[in-house]
């Protein structure tokens, strides 16, 4: 006869428990540090509360990228179809929300809380908040001149990602910047929204750096020199073919006129013209692409189904039908004709 240890079992039942809760939380911030390494644009989402029966728990966390994946654990597929289709709209809209998913009919909004019923039959609720983050501005600094080095120690203050690319690489890397390069060639770096290109190149490798500039597509690609040498290096580029369209994204005088006159003065009022330019946009989702994703709707619960990403489907009457969970497919099986009709209703 075998013996039974209940303390040993219990013990490995909440140590695998345990275990799952720190796998998906590694998974969450690895994920997280990955895409803001990458310069990508994603959304969090953080159960806040739940009610049984549910698989989702508070703090329960996960990743929606701007191609609709989906990275962690946030309740399982009734819910995840919403929580996607959310936290894309968040990565648009560049506001939060809270969002609460359960049985009970509502018939008033909440400020500020988006309410959803919860149409899979196991029941339950859910509240989730559902944020977008969006890279760092990237300030590109090209050329070693004083206007230079007072820009990068001015942008990483206020938080932005930089990079310092100069002809030849420098001995002095005192400066906290995100990445020394050496030369002007940017075709491997991610120069996603929001991102700012400066020339303070001051009569070393101006050509250069404004031709390997003018090759991108930036936010604000600015020349900080006279009037009369960014017009001579304009009708250079021109002969070599560079069109005017492009030219004349250049900005010149750089910077808000503030009547500055030192190089920290300079560096500031560039900067300055960057912070409007940037708090007047709104926010993009870089690299995405709405047409690679085709919806579905459930028959049985009405969610929206991503067709490439569900397990559950069949094929009925020569057509395929996607669902959110086994349990809808399972649903849909016993009486298909039923739910047709009423989805038509």
């Amino acid at each position: 006869m075998k013996k039974s240890f209940p303390g040993i079992q219990t013990f490995f039942l909440q140590f695998n428990a345990q275990f799952q809760i720190i796998s998906m939380t590694e998974i969450f911030f690895r994920e997280y540090l990955k895409l803001m390494a990458k310069r990508e644009s994603f959304a969090t989402a953080i159960v806040v509360q739940h009610g049984t029966p549910i698989s989702g728990k508070a703090g329960d966390k996960a990743i929606i990228r701007n191609d609709g994946q989906l990275y962690g654990w946030i309740g399982g597929g009734c819910t995840n179809g919403i929580v996607i289709e959310e936290g894309m709209a968040a990565m648009s809209s560049g506001e939060s929300k809270l969002i609460v998913i359960d049985p009970e009919e509502q018939k008033a909004e909440i400020a500020g809380v988006k309410h959803f019923n919860m149409n899979c039959h196991s029941g339950g609720s859910l509240s989730v908040y559902i944020e977008p983050v969006f890279p760092r501005p990237l300030i590109v600094v090209m050329g070693n001149s004083p206007v230079a080095k007072s820009l990068l120690r001015f942008s990483s203050e206020l938080g932005y990602q930089t990079i310092w690319a100069v002809d030849s690489l420098l001995k002095d890397k005192k400066f906290a910047v995100d990445k020394v390069m050496e030369g002007f060639d940017l075709k491997d770096i991610n120069l996603s929204s929001p991102c700012f290109i400066i020339i303070c190149t001051q009569g070393e490798s101006d050509m250069e750096a404004l031709e390997a500039a003018l090759e991108t597509s930036v936010d604000y690609l600015a020349f900080v020199g006279s009037r009369r040498k960014t017009n001579f290096l304009k009708n250079e580029l021109s002969e070599i073919g560079i069109s005017q369209e492009k030219l004349e994204k250049v900005v010149n005088p750089a910077g808000m006129d503030l009547n500055a006159r030192t190089p920290a003065e300079i560096a500031l009022s560039i900067l300055a013209e960057i912070v409007k330019i940037h708090r007047n946009e709104k926010p993009s989702i870089n690299e995405f692409h709405p047409e690679q994703k085709l919806d579905f709707i459930d028959p049985i619960c009405g969610m929206k189904v991503n067709t490439d990403d569900t397990k559950h489907f069949i094929k009925y009457k020569e057509k395929d039908y996607y669902f959110c969970c086994k349990g809808c497919k399972t649903k849909f099986e016993k009486n298909p004709e039923h739910y047709l009709i009423t989805s038509r209703i």
